[in-house]
């Protein structure tokens, strides 16, 4: 048995659909199977990185490079742009297709799909059996070992700012501006790969968004953020977080985190292109600890590190 990812990512994809997919990836890898990576991945070198060491048998830039056994091959696809009735993913030229959904997801034929996100009772637009919920959210493997550090050291409040893979709406630096009205002290990480004001003073740093983000934010007391898959990762590893509504596929995290009420919900960027935020809710998640203990307190338990265990056990069970 071989399995095979199909995701892209981009600055203008994002890095979403290849870092979800790819903690499936690492799972099939752990347990020794056959898993190839199909896929284009542009200006994220971050990306590439992550999947040219995770331990893929082969990497294919190129699709049609690639040649499916359909006696043998299952197909992991996560994506919004490859057309339903793309030549990859024929379902004869594959065992089984897996497909990571959501309500932008196209209607992909398939065997299984997997909704990783808060509502275990989200089905779609349709009747093939679908894994769901925060059981089936898959983290890759090092987020487990970067958890909150709870530190008794006295020391300023540290905030990190990161919008996804490649911030391409600039939200960074629109909360960076809110941050520089408020009068305390802190110490803030801006992740972003964008062009940023030079307005900020000592207690800003921007950082390109990679490898040190994990690092750097383990011990951060507020994560801003967009409602997305970095979202969920952040409070899985029980760091208080407030999100932001970016794009649409973005609409059911932001509402779940909502009424769930785990996150604060800091506002939306409308369409044409300009940000909406709450600036008093950032404003208060800055300078209210226990705001900040109660989003954490709500937050403790709702999601774990073994999505990706529960994902592969069912694949391989077809």
């Amino acid at each position: 048995m071989r399995y095979v990812l199909r995701a892209d990512a981009s600055l203008s994809i994002g890095a979403g659909h290849v870092m979800r997919s790819s903690a499936i990836a690492e799972e099939f890898i752990r347990r020794g199977e056959d898993v190839i990576f199909v896929g284009q991945i542009s200006d994220l070198a971050w990306v590439e990185a992550r999947i040219a060491s995770l331990g893929f048998s082969q990497i294919h830039s190129d699709p049609t490079k690639f040649n499916s056994n359909p006696d043998s091959d299952v197909l992991i696809l996560d994506s919004y742009g490859i057309v339903t009735d793309n030549f990859f993913i024929a379902p004869e030229k594959w065992l089984h297709i897996i497909a990571i959904v959501d309500e932008l997801t196209p209607s992909y034929v398939c065997t299984l799909r997997i909704h990783p996100g808060l509502d275990e009772k989200w089905t779609g637009n349709s009747r093939t059996p679908i894994l769901a919920g925060p059981k089936y959210i898959p983290f890759r493997s090092t987020l487990a070992s970067n958890l909150s550090l709870n530190s008794n050291e006295k020391r300023d409040l540290k905030i990190a700012v990161v919008a996804g893979g490649s911030d391409p709406y600039n939200l960074v630096n629109e909360i960076a501006i809110i941050l520089t009205k408020i009068p305390v002290l802190f110490e803030v990480y801006l992740f972003s790969r964008s062009t940023l004001d030079s307005i900020f003073d000592s207690r800003f740093h921007i950082v390109q968004i990679g490898q040190q983000l994990d690092e750097l934010t383990r011990d951060a007391d507020l994560i801003l953020t967009t409602a997305s898959t970095s979202s969920l990762e952040f409070l899985a590893r029980g760091l208080c977080v407030g999100v932001a509504r970016a794009v649409d596929n973005q609409n059911q995290y932001y509402k779940s985190l909502g009424e769930l009420e785990v996150a604060a919900l800091l506002g939306h960027r409308t369409l044409d292109n300009h940000w909406e935020l709450e600036e008093q809710k950032i404003i208060t998640l800055v300078t209210s600890s226990e705001l900040r203990q109660k989003l954490k307190a709500r937050a403790t338990g709702l999601i774990d590190f073994n999505g990706a265990g529960r994902i592969v056990d069912a694949i391989t069970n077809l």
